[in-house]
């Protein structure tokens, strides 16, 4: 027989002090139990397979996840976590495999039920923070240009991402930084042109005056270029046509993400390090930009 087990970290607040709470379920009991102050275990075993376990893990897992942000409760789980996090939690687990027991932890997992398991404690690794690092917060004000209300809305989202564990979220959080700092500027003439002859044509059209209008809108707001071309035109001007380039690249990425894919829900263990190499380039690309984007309101207010 088979078991699946994941653990969740609470991020505002702590879980009482309670044994272990059974719910009835189909196909099989869910446990639910405190593990630490602000970590719980979700397990259920009775399993026929492997593969069968697995299928109810990532049901499990989209549960858990709902229930969770029905109840306004912030949490992480290992979809959240970051490489350096996955890698402690797989390190430990694998210490523990080599004696034929299973580390249960943040890892989403199925195992043979009459193994024995044991919580080996699962605290995210987080590096210190010397203050003395923040040593830039004493340069003298007239050294220090404080941007626009835009470079700071743009910096809040910046903020944002980076205290946002979740690659993908840190990805699209960077993208949307650079959205802030754009200004969607009209199409070309001949562009211009076209969609004004379409314009005129759609009087003609032999439809409802809803969808007229409808068809008369949607040409209006295409005179004006998309968000993601106004981004690749800004950083072609402020950081050069290579990064320019990069940006396109990336917001791509940014929009499969957001659109998202709408097969069959399936769980990826190991996809992690490819969408993180990309979000830590989207949030440097985006945080150049808009620094560099205070240094010419810098330079600008010098030289008026």
């Amino acid at each position: 027989m088979f078991s699946y087990s994941f653990a969740v970290k609470l991020t505002d607040r702590k879980i009482a002090d309670c044994p272990p709470t059974l719910f009835e379920s189909e196909p099989h009991d869910i446990k639910i139990e405190r593990k630490e102050s602000d970590v719980f275990l979700v397990s259920s075993a009775g399993y026929a397979s492997e593969v069968e376990a697995l299928q109810q893990l990532a049901t499990m897992l989209m549960k858990t996840k709902v229930t969770l942000l029905n109840l306004r409760v912030p949490h992480l789980d290992w979809f959240s976590f970051d490489s350096t996090q996955r890698f402690a939690t797989n390190a430990i687990g694998s210490f523990f495999e080599r004696s034929n027991i299973v580390a249960l932890s943040y890892r989403p997992q199925a195992y043979e039920t009459n193994k024995f398991s044991h919580w080996p404690g699962a605290i995210p690794a987080a590096s210190a923070l010397d203050l003395e690092a923040l040593r830039d917060i004493s340069i003298p004000e007239e050294k220090f240009n404080f941007g626009t209300g835009r470079t700071l809305e743009a910096l809040n989202v910046l903020s944002l991402a980076l205290a946002d564990p979740h690659a993908k979220s840190k990805l699209i959080l960077s993208m949307t930084a650079v959205e802030v700092l754009s200004d969607r500027a009209s199409v070309e003439e001949d562009h211009l042109a076209a969609l004004n002859a379409l314009k005129e044509k759609v009087p003609e059209i032999k439809t409802t005056n809803e969808l007229k209008e409808k068809l008369t809108k949607t040409l209006e707001d295409a005179k004006i270029e998309a968000i993601s071309k106004a981004g690749k035109r800004l950083i072609k001007e402020v950081l050069g046509g290579a990064k320019a380039r990069r940006f396109y690249e990336l917001y791509d990425a940014r929009s499969k993400l957001v659109h998202g894919n709408s097969s069959r829900m399936s769980i990826d263990l190991e996809g992690h390090p490819e969408i993180e190499k990309l979000a830590e380039e989207g949030f440097q690309l985006a945080l150049e930009l808009t620094l560099k984007l205070c240094e010419a309101i810098e330079f600008s207010d010098a030289t008026d």
